[in-house]
Formats: structure tokens, C-alpha cells, sequence
């Protein structure tokens, strides 16, 4: 079976390995869609000031595509992260 061209907006609850679609339980494909893609590959009106990118899970079983709302950047402009250490008294 294909890729599904739909993409279902899904909330995870608890752990998240199972496709609510047809059952498989062994996890997911991931792929990244870009925000300014739009729906369907339309251009988006709104422009964020990075490029960020909508987290798709795809079912290797059924194709069926997921967005649970999950958004990264592979933007390398910012800055390094700073790992910080709180002390106890």
C-alpha cells in the first residue's frame, strides 16, 4: 500500500508505537513537511522567521501520516545550547 496523501492530526497519549489506523505496533517512518509548505503544498500566507518543519509520522505498514503537532528547526543561525548546572545548598 502507498503513502497516504491525507495527513490525520493525531494527540499522543501514553507511549506512541501503535498506527491507530490499522494497528501496527512496531512504530513509525518519520518525515518532515515544511511549515511554509502549507496544506497540500500550497504556499502559506503567514512566514515564520525560521524554517520550520512539521514532524510526520508515516505508518511502514498502511502509509497513513499522522501530525501530532511536534515542529523542529534545522536552523544552524541560532545559537549553541548552553548546558547549565543548579547547585543545591
Amino acid at each position: 500500500m502507498g503513502i497516504s496523501n491525507e495527513i490525520r492530526q493525531i494527540k499522543p497519549n501514553g507511549e506512541l508505537h501503535r498506527c491507530p489506523a490499522c494497528g501496527y505496533e512496531y512504530g513509525f517512518h518519520t518525515s518532515f513537511l515544511s511549515v511554509n509548505a502549507g496544506v497540500d503544498g500550497k504556499v502559506s500566507p503567514v512566514r515564520s522567521t525560521k524554517e520550520l518543519y512539521r514532524v510526520i509520522l508515516i505508518c511502514p505498514e498502511c502509509g497513513t501520516r499522522f501530525d501530532v503537532g511536534w515542529r523542529v528547526s534545522f536552523c544552524e543561525e541560532e545559537g549553541p545550547v548552553v548546558r547549565t548546572t543548579m547547585l543545591l545548598r
